[in-house]
C-alpha cells in the first residue's frame, strides 16, 4: 500500500509538471504572438516623383538667318552678358544685294537732290525771301532723305558684310545674361532662323543661373488641394544618395490635365543650390512633404487592427486567451497608426 501510494504520488507530480509545462509552453507562445503599444512620432507624408532644372534658363537667337559658322564656348563655360556665343554666316541672295545696291544708288540720288534744295533754302531763309514754314518743309524732306539712305547703307552693308556697324545688329551672337552654358543644340553649319516680331527663331544655345534651381513634379487632384505656396518640401535627387535639402512651394498650377484617366496638376519648388554641390539640369528627384505629424503619441502596427463597419478592434491577451476590444484610432501613415484611446503601454495586442 504504501508503495502504491508513492507510486500515485509520482505519477500526480509528473502529470502536474507536464500541465504546468504545457501552460507555460502556450504562455510563451502566445505572447510571442504579441506586440505592446509604444509611443512614437507618427509622420503622414507625401512623396512626389519630378525632375530638377536651373530656376532660370534663357535662349540665346540670333536676329540674322544663315548658317551657324562657328561656336565661341563650349557647355560648362561661364558667360557674361556680351560675351561672345557664336557667329552666323549670312547667305543673301545675289538678287538680293543687287536690289540693295539699287535702293542705295536711288536713295543717294534722291538725298544729293533734297541736300541741294535744302542748302539753297536756307540761304533763301536767311535773307528773309521764303517764310519759316517752307524752310521747315525742306528742312524735314531733307532728313528723312539722310535717313532713307544711311538705311539703305546699312542694309547693304548687313548682307555682304553681316553686320550694321552703327548698330548691334549683327552676325556675332552675344550672351544675354550672366551664368553657365548648359545646351550648345546646333552643329556648326546648321541653317539658323533670325528672332523677328513673326517668329520665334532658332535656338542656339542655352544659359542658366546654376545658383537657384526648382523641382518640378505632377500630382494628382487629391494630392493638389493638400500643398500650399510656401509649404516646404524636402527634395532628393536619386543619383545624390547623401544629398537632401529643403525647398519651397513657388506654383501650383490652377489648371490641370488629364495623363491615361487621371487629371495631374504640376507643382514647382524653389531652393539655393550649396556651395561645392554640383546639380544638372534634368535630374531625376523625389520631393517629401509632411502633410501632418504627431509627437509622442501610443502607436500600433496598423496590421494589429480589426475593422468592423464603423468600428475598430485589436485582439488583447488576458489570462492566456485572446479577448476583442474596442479601440479609438488617429492619424495613420499607412504602416502605423495612432491609439488614441482604448489600450496602454502594458497591453499584449495579438500580432497580425
Amino acid at each position: 500500500m504504501k508503495r502504491a501510494g508513492i507510486i500515485l504520488a509520482l505519477l500526480a507530480m509528473i502529470t502536474g509538471l507536464i500541465f504546468f509545462a504545457e501552460r507555460q509552453l502556450q504562455k510563451e507562445i502566445d505572447v510571442s504572438q504579441t506586440i505592446n503599444p509604444r509611443r512614437d512620432t507618427i509622420t503622414k507624408k507625401k512623396i512626389v516623383s519630378g525632375n530638377i532644372y536651373p530656376y532660370r534658363e534663357i535662349e540665346v537667337k540670333s536676329v540674322l538667318s544663315g548658317v551657324l559658322e562657328v561656336y565661341y564656348v563650349k557647355i560648362g563655360d561661364q558667360v557674361r552678358t556680351g560675351d561672345k556665343i557664336a557667329k552666323i554666316k549670312t547667305l543673301p541672295e545675289p538678287s538680293e544685294i543687287e536690289q540693295a545696291k539699287m535702293n542705295l544708288r536711288l536713295a543717294e540720288i534722291a538725298f544729293e537732290k533734297d541736300r541741294t534744295e535744302y542748302e539753297r533754302d536756307k540761304v533763301l531763309y536767311e535773307k528773309n525771301v521764303i517764310s519759316a514754314s517752307e524752310f521747315d518743309a525742306s528742312e524735314k524732306v531733307y532728313k528723312t532723305s539722310k535717313e532713307h539712305c544711311e538705311y539703305n547703307k546699312n542694309q547693304l552693308h548687313l548682307l555682304t558684310e553681316g553686320f550694321i556697324p552703327s548698330t548691334r545688329v549683327s552676325n556675332v551672337v552675344l550672351a544675354t545674361a550672366n551664368g553657365a552654358i548648359i545646351d550648345l543644340p546646333l552643329k556648326e553649319g546648321v541653317a539658323v532662323a533670325g528672332r523677328s516680331a513673326y517668329r520665334d527663331g532658332t535656338n542656339i544655345a542655352l544659359i542658366a543661373r546654376l545658383d537657384s534651381f526648382f523641382f518640378k513634379g505632377k500630382v494628382v487632384e487629391t494630392d493638389a488641394l493638400v500643398f500650399r505656396e510656401g509649404s516646404k518640401l524636402t527634395v532628393a535627387p536619386t543619383s545624390m544618395a547623401e544629398f537632401k535639402i529643403e525647398a519651397r512651394i513657388c506654383k501650383i498650377a490652377p489648371k490641370g490635365y488629364l495623363d491615361q484617366g487621371v487629371m495631374k496638376y504640376d507643382i514647382e519648388a524653389i531652393f539655393t543650390r550649396p556651395d561645392r554641390v554640383n546639380i544638372f539640369s534634368g535630374l531625376n528627384a523625389t520631393a517629401e512633404f509632411i502633410q501632418d505629424e504627431r509627437h509622442n503619441v501610443l502607436t500600433l502596427p496598423e496590421s494589429c487592427l480589426i475593422f468592423d463597419d464603423d468600428s475598430t478592434y485589436v485582439d488583447i491577451l488576458e489570462k492566456g486567451s485572446f479577448k476583442k476590444k474596442p479601440i479609438l484610432t488617429g492619424l495613420s501613415n499607412g504602416i502605423t497608426v495612432e491609439i488614441i484611446s482604448g489600450l496602454s503601454e502594458e497591453d499584449r495586442v495579438k500580432k497580425r
